[in-house]
Formats: C-alpha cells, structure tokens, sequence
C-alpha cells in the first residue's frame, strides 16, 4: 500500500531553498550568468573560477595560475584587517583544495611540490593575519594531512629528502605537522628520520620533529637517543621513554631507565611536605613492576600512588586487582581514606567522581565546618546530589554562597543562595 501511495509534491518554499538539487534546475547558462556577476565583485571568487577554468584546460595551465597566486601571497607584505579576514581565509582554503584535488587529479608530483611551497607560506602569514580562532592554522594542518595522502604513491627516499629540507627550514611548523605528513607511513618516517639525524647542519630546534618521526617509525632508540644522559635521569623523561620501552615489548631495558631515575623526585609541590614522584613516571613503573612479574609490589605502589594522589584510575586499578570479597574491603577502604582525607575537597571530588554519592553526602554532613568548595564546584556537585542527598547539596551551595558574601561577590552569593533555596521548597 506504501509503494503505491503518491509521492508528496514539494512545497513552494523548499524549491526555494538554495541547495544544488533547486540550482540544477535553473540550468547550467542561467547559474553561469548570475556566476560571472557575483565574481566581479568578488575577486577571490573570480581568481577560484579563473583558476577552474585552467584546470579544464589542464594541469600546466592549472600550475600557472597556482604559482602566480603562491607568488602573489609569498611577497604581500599588507596586513589582513578585521573585514578582510574572512574572505582571506576562504582563499587560502581555496587554494588548498585546487593543490590537493584539482592538480593533485592531473599532476600529483606537481601537486606535492605546490604542496610543500603552500606550506611554506605559513610562517610569513602569521605575521599578517590574526588567527584566533585557528581557521588559518588548521587549513595548514590540513595541507600537511594532504601531503600524507598524496605522497603514498611517491618515492620514499625523494620524499623524505624533501621532508628534511622543511624540517630544516621551519622545524616550529614542521613539529606539528609531521605527525599528519607521515601518518601511517613507517617507511617514510624512518627514512625522514634518517636523513635529519645526519644532515651536516643539525640544530636542536629540530629535536621536536625527530621525536615525533622516531615514533611514527615506531624506533624507540632513536627516540631515546635525542635525550641527554642528564635529561633520561629525570622521571619526566625516564617516563616518556620507558613507556615506548614497554609498548615495544623491550620490559627490562624500560625497568632499566625507570629505575636510574627513580631518585630523582620532581621539585616539592605546594603545600606538600616533601617531593613527590612524578604521575607518569610512577604510572610506568607501576606497569613494569606488572609486567616483570611483580604483582605484588605492583599493588602496593598502586596503593601508594592513590592514598598521595587521591586519583580514581589508581584505586581503580588496585581494586580491579583483586578477588573474591578483596575488592569490597579495598572499596570500602579507599572510600574511608578519601573522606577523612585533610584536603576536603580533594577526598569529596574523589568521592562524586568514582561515583560514592552516599560517602560524599555523608562527607559533607560529617564535616560541616571544612565543607567549603569553589562556587563552580559546589554548583556542579550539588547538581548530583539534590535529587538523593538534599541535606548535603544545600550545606555545600550555602557554604559556598557564605564564602561569596565575604569577597563581596554578591551576584554569585544571590545565585547560590537561590539554587539552595529552590532545593528546600
């Protein structure tokens, strides 16, 4: 019966609606008349049709017209103003997109090598147009995710010589998008990687980009030998490279680098009576010490780590350890350290976050006189307890809002004190 049911007709202001579907109707002259019209008073638009135009013409016509606009931006020393801004960064996507799609379809070598010259005006750009919100940037990045694509069929070892001169010449720029050139190319990362380390002129602003091409070829010792013996002593480092060790499979080498910087604690914390180990170095060698077949020792640093950090991953995965009633004992304890815990608002927000809802409300009445948070947070975790716990939800709104009065913030002590209020009612 569906089938045979007639297809409704189209209203009048959906055939109204500019979509290509309601401008094919209009034909291919009349669109080629109101085209020509609308590209004279816009003369990035002209430059795109001109630009389209040689393309059908073909691929040498085509590089003409995207070298003289290479040219053109590469000399331009004119600020963009603020009205010009966003015309400015339809053209630049725009010739983006002509390199890697329309030339790229008619001459792929010409369009890298357009490709590598578009990226290369990145940095005199930045000196004439602001960025805030990123959309010149990014349309680099996607020049360089562009290069990956097109370089797969491209000679490995031109390629990377290629790649090492930009690196050479720009390595700020090329840190960032190395990781996009050589997505899922091993092969060209390590030849890359190859060609840099032994350029004559190795400087260590390039150290970035080595690292980034270290990893992509998946070569854990070139990584670690852009690090000075000083620098693998410190646990920031240690922690980086021993965590490729363990992917790598290579578990003793990483216990090796861990270990040689396991005296050397980062510099004491506020408010912390001594140094303390680094997060990640302390993450990797809890995975080492699991590895190497040392579960216990595992879990008494992961113990460790979560009664100095309070972090629900650690006391996740202490607990996630454990069998048979362990695990509830383990719960139950870990619950009872954060909510005597001395920082009240760490042991709360460990608490809301695992989610305890009945220990943190229970924190909160049992501790009235320490249950003062920033009004954001009090905001927010009043929110998860109202509907179970309003007695705890409105004690921390109205600490918060007393909190607000005393600054003299009273536009916040109004909002708060009205969100605890709305809880009473």
């Amino acid at each position: 019966m569906d089938a045979a049911r007639p297809k409704k007709r189209p209203s009048a202001a959906s055939l109204k609606k500019v979509t290509p579907e309601n401008l094919a109707r209009l034909g291919a002259e009349r669109l080629a008349e109101i085209l020509a019209g609308v590209a004279q008073a816009r003369p990035e638009l002209k430059r795109r049709l001109r630009m389209e135009l040689a393309a059908e013409q073909g691929a040498d016509h085509l590089m003409v017209e995207i070298d003289r606009r290479l040219a053109a931006l590469e000399t331009s020393r004119s600020r963009v103003s603020w009205r010009q801004r966003s015309t400015f960064v339809r053209d630049l996507k725009g010739l983006r997109e002509l390199i890697a799609v329309r030339l790229a379809e008619l001459d792929g070598p010409a369009a890298r090598d357009r490709l590598f010259q578009f990226l290369q005006l990145a940095p005199r750009l930045r000196t004439r147009v602001r960025d805030a919100d990123g959309q010149v940037a990014e349309t680099f990045a996607q020049g360089a995710r562009d290069l990956s694509r097109l370089a797969e069929a491209a000679d490995v070892g031109f390629l990377a010589g290629t790649l090492a001169q930009q690196v050479a010449l720009a390595p700020g720029d090329w840190a960032q998008w190395l990781p996009l050139a050589v997505d899922g190319r091993p092969e060209l990362a390590e030849a890359t990687l190859r060609r840099l380390s032994d350029h004559p002129a190795f400087a260590a602003s390039w150290l970035p980009s080595l690292r980034t091409l270290a990893d992509a070829a998946g070569n854990v010792d070139a990584y670690r030998a852009t690090f000075t013996p000083a620098e693998l002593a410190g646990q920031a480092v240690a922690a980086e490279v021993g965590a490729r060790l363990l992917a790598a499979g290579r578990v003793e080498e990483a216990g090796e680098v861990l270990e040689a910087a396991a005296a050397s604690t980062p510099i004491r914390a506020p408010g912390r009576r001594a140094a303390e180990p680094l997060f990640a170095w302390e993450s990797a060698w809890i995975e080492y010490l699991e590895r190497s077949g040392q579960s216990a020792a595992a879990q008494a640093a992961l113990w460790a780590s979560f009664e100095r950090t309070l972090s629900v991953d650690r006391a996740r995965a202490f607990i996630a350890r454990l069998g048979g009633f362990d695990d509830v004992e383990a719960e139950a304890r870990a619950f009872a350290l954060a909510a005597g815990h001395p920082d009240f608002e760490a042991g709360l927000r460990f608490l809301l976050d695992w989610p305890a809802l009945p220990e943190a409300a229970g924190m909160i009445l049992a501790r009235r006189a320490e249950a003062e948070v920033a009004a954001e947070l009090a905001e927010l975790w009043a929110g998860r307890l109202r509907t179970r716990f309003p007695e705890a939800a409105e004690l921390l709104l109205r600490k918060a809002a007393a909190a607000a009065f005393r600054r003299r913030d009273l536009a916040t002590c109004d909002r708060l004190t009205a969100e605890a209020d709305s809880i009473g009612l």
